[in-house]
């Protein structure tokens, strides 16, 4: 079968260990989002990681390396084939309807697979109309990103079938999601329960910058290893953080030796200053 539309991987040289724990992360956390009534989530847990770990480009925005972390995977693995990523459904050369994530093949049973990936997280915040979801970047939301998830990405191989590449448009596929993160609860109330996440997805607390409690020690989590529970990066030093240090954006942090993430946020958060 020929591939289409792979895009090479983008590496550097870095710590190894940053690597595997990313790479680790991917097959061991749990799934955000429970099965959905358009697709349920990928089966992770079969794919395993690969004998020589390659070393991922960490100077890439986050959803950029978790692609190519996911792509180190799939081509390691002997259960699937991975025949295209990021794969553009165009209606003509100047207008874009869609992209597919990764487009894959179950080797075991010849089922093409349509792969939506996403690495998110989401803050609880209760506001006078309910339940609001934003993520660090405020302008970022769980409800949001739920219903363009259930309405237009898991559904493009089904609405533009016929912008598929032409070996594929008459086989059955198969759409599944792999929407990964944690969902950070405030101190001071109740596990959040928004419809369609997952009971057994990782969960977090946070604090606003001026509620913060006093501890003994804050150790920084830097953006590209927000994905990875916090017992894969026992092996990889982490920058230490002063209480006393302005906090103008959201800050993944761990607090002593809570096994669970924090989230650090500017006061006043989710609403501008």
């Amino acid at each position: 079968m020929p591939s289409f539309a792979i895009l090479p991987l983008l590496m550097s040289t870095t710590a190894p260990d940053h690597s595997r724990a990313l790479l680790q992360s991917l097959i061991t956390s749990p799934s955000l989002i429970s099965p959905l009534p358009e697709a349920a989530p990928f089966p992770i847990q079969t794919l395993t990681l690969p004998k020589q770990i390659p070393a991922l480009n960490f100077q890439q925005k986050l959803g950029h390396l978790y692609e190519d972390a996911l792509a180190i995977l799939l081509e390691a693995s002997p259960h699937f084939d991975l025949l295209a990523r990021n794969l553009q459904l165009q209606k003509d050369q100047h207008t874009t309807l869609g992209e597919l994530d990764f487009l894959i093949r179950d080797l075991s049973t010849g089922q093409l697979i349509h792969l939506e990936l996403a690495t998110k997280f989401y803050l609880a915040v209760t506001t006078p109309d309910g339940l609001a979801l934003p993520g660090p970047d405020a302008r970022d939301n769980y409800f949001k990103k739920l219903a363009r998830l259930r309405t237009h990405q898991l559904q493009l191989p089904t609405l533009f079938k016929e912008h598929l590449p032409a070996p594929f448009r008459d086989e059955p596929i198969l759409t599944q999601h792999l929407i990964q993160g944690c969902l950070f609860d405030y101190y001071q109330a109740n596990p959040a329960t928004p419809e369609f996440i997952s009971p057994n997805c990782r969960r977090g607390t946070w604090f606003t910058f001026d509620k913060l409690p006093k501890t003994d020690l804050i150790q920084i989590i830097p953006k590209p290893l927000w994905p990875a529970p916090l017992e894969l990066l026992q092996n990889i030093p982490l920058e230490t953080w002063s209480p006393n240090t302005p906090v103008t954006r959201c800050l993944m942090v761990r607090i002593n030796d809570d096994p669970a993430p924090t989230f650090i946020t500017p006061t006043g958060y989710p609403n501008p200053s």
